[in-house]
């Protein structure tokens, strides 16, 4: 995109963001930041409108972002003053350094989320049962079935009955185990699903419903304890774009029933590090198309996931939000990491 065009884009972009309303030319040309005519500035403006970044509510002449203008300014344009960090580490410290436990600072950062960005505060933590498989073992049961006996790296026993290959005795299933042993141990669940399908795929071990169950309980094996902090929703009532009964409504829905939320959730658990925002349409939550969703991970301890952000209106100040996200879950991770 050109210098000129990337300028306009994120002068309507702030604009907007700070008022809600359609952004016209001449207020633009007004403001004199950009040193440029009405209808130079409107030229540029219809040929983002053509490149999808802005658009045109039929009241008004003015423009607005579209969910990829909104975007592209979060990806490209928006810059972030370095000192808003040293400020908020400061207040996040300062109101989470003395939690007396997990689930203590885990509520203190979901009200501290609220506090600062007014918007609904929402803090998941998930305890993976385990991470690794350590062994397995076959324990025969009767003619048609076998107990598969999991050991975990963190010592925990997950069991399944699961399919008996025909006529097979108790030697050849201390054979299968054997092998299954040496396909499986040290594997982490994705491992376990990649090596048990390429297992069925050749079939060297005459045995794929044992397979298939074993693949079957990968895909879905015991869950850990989870719990899910929220706070702040109250707040997001007075905003203009939660005034739709439908959007509300699907809002507290989403909160209550969990399964939407956990969608995002679990794409935010398997980036690296960071905070990923859903914009708007980006995030598919029924009825939200005006909400925009701020999340980053957090790190605890090795069997501990966690994610941790914001629910507010799609027209939000990101290069503000963003920070303050960020800052929580480094804190919440270096508190639960003993690094302090």
């Amino acid at each position: 995109m050109k210098d000129r065009h990337e300028h306009i884009l994120g002068e309507v972009v702030r604009a907007y963001l700070g008022t809600g309303q359609p952004v016209g030319s001449r207020k633009l040309a007004d403001q004199g930041e950009l040193g440029l005519s009405p209808a130079s500035i409107r030229n540029v403006m219809a040929e983002l409108e053509r490149q999808g970044m802005l658009a045109s509510p039929h009241t008004s002449a003015g423009r607005v972002p579209t969910d990829t203008g909104l975007r592209y300014f979060v990806d490209t344009l928006m810059a972030v003053d370095s000192n808003i960090n040293q400020t908020l580490e400061q207040k996040v410290a300062g109101h989470l350094s003395d939690a007396p436990g997990r689930n203590a600072l885990l509520k203190r950062a979901t009200d501290e989320l609220a506090s600062l960005t007014h918007f609904a505060g929402m803090v998941w933590v998930r305890e993976q049962g385990f991470d690794r498989i350590n062994r397995i073992e076959l324990v025969p049961v009767s003619s048609e079935k076998v107990l598969a006996v999991i050991v975990t790296d963190v010592g925990e026993v997950q069991n399944r009955l699961i399919a008996r290959p025909e006529e097979s005795s108790e030697a050849q299933l201390h054979e299968i185990s054997q092998r299954l042993n040496e396909l499986l141990s040290g594997c982490n669940l994705e491992e376990v699903r990649v090596r048990l399908q390429h297992e069925m795929d050749s079939d060297r071990l005459k045995v794929r419903h044992l397979l298939e169950d074993l693949k079957r309980w990968a895909d879905a094996p015991t869950e850990g304890q989870s719990d899910m902090f929220v706070s702040g929703q109250g707040q997001l009532l007075e905003m203009p774009e939660f005034a739709v009964v439908d959007t509300i409504r699907s809002l507290m829905t989403a909160i209550e029933e969990k399964e939407q939320l956990l969608h995002l959730v679990k794409q935010v658990e398997s980036e690296e590090s960071g905070v990923k925002v859903f914009i708007g349409s980006e995030h598919a939550l029924v009825n939200m198309e005006q909400i925009s969703v701020v999340l980053s991970r957090y790190e605890g301890p090795s069997n501990i996931v966690g994610t941790l952000g914001v629910i507010g209106p799609r027209r939000m100040h990101y290069e503000r939000v963003m920070p303050i996200v960020d800052c929580t879950a480094k804190w919440v991770s270096k508190m639960l990491g003993g690094k302090l």
